[in-house]
Order: structure tokens, then sequence, then C-alpha cells
């Protein structure tokens, strides 16, 4: 199996340690939380995780680790309320980098968006949320999701 290699000092970096604090808290409690997505995504990952083990029994590490599994579970919990709230609302998560709150396709569907826009593939989550936000309504992103999806289907 083909790794994906993570170079150090990169964006893709700073979405390791998330993703290494989800695993450890599965680990380190399978009572209160399990991750199969961290752990799977993990085997797939070239990146050298020896400094995250050395300090893997710290108290603060033990701690990061249950602040990020309780912040996904939260913000699932909290799109989960929205959407039953909301039924017809268009949930986009920019920013979801390696963790299970996003669909198998999300790549696709966020570069399909982008390009649908006009703008770079490059652009990051914090740009694109002020773009579509200085540019687009609610309901007019929701329409364009809409529109995506049906192409999609076709």
């Amino acid at each position: 199996m083909e790794k994906y290699k993570i170079e150090k000092d990169s964006v893709q970096e700073t979405l390791i340690i998330p993703l290494y604090g989800r695993r450890l808290c599965s680990r380190r409690f399978p009572g209160l939380y399990q991750d199969t997505t961290a752990a799977m995504l993990m085997e797939k990952v070239d990146y050298d995780f020896s400094p995250l083990e050395r300090q893997a029994n710290g108290l603060m590490q033990t701690f990061g680790a249950l602040e990020v599994a309780m912040r996904q579970n939260d913000l699932a919990w909290e799109v989960q309320d929205y959407l039953n709230a909301h039924p017809r609302a268009a949930v986009i998560n920019l920013g979801c980098g390696l963790d299970n709150t996003g669909r198998p396709d999300s790549a696709v569907r966020r570069e399909k968006l982008l390009h649908r826009l006009g703008l770079p593939q490059h652009m990051n989550s914090k740009d694109l949320l002020a773009m579509l936000n200085a540019l687009h309504t609610p309901d007019e992103v929701a329409q364009m999701v809409e529109e995506l999806e049906q192409s999609k289907e076709e």
C-alpha cells in the first residue's frame, strides 16, 4: 500500500496532530471514544509519529487528545441538531481536514465548488468562507451546492 507522505512544517502536518489525538483517545479511552477513521487514516500516512508517541502518556497530551475528540463530537452533534431543525440547509465543512465529519467525496465537491466560483484550487478554507460570505447569500450558496449535487448525478 502506497502511503501519503506528510512533509515537515507543511499545512498537512497541522492536520496530523488532531488526527493523532483522536487515535490516542481511542486507544486510551476505548469505552469513552472510538474513532476507527483516525486509526485507518494513520495507517495510510507516511509521517514520523515518534515525537508525539514519546509524549503520549503526558498529562497535556492526554488532555489534548480528549479535547480534540470531544470537539469533533460536539461539532457532529451541533451539525446534526441544526440539520434536524433546518432540513433544507446545506452544511459546508470547509476545514474538515483529516476528520470524518465530511463525506468521502468532500475534496472533489470542494474542488467543483471552487471551479464553479472561478476561484483558485489552492484557496484556503478561511479565504473561501470570506469570499462566500462577501459575494453570496446563504441561499445562493445552498443553490450552488444543490446544482453541484444534481450535476454529479447526471
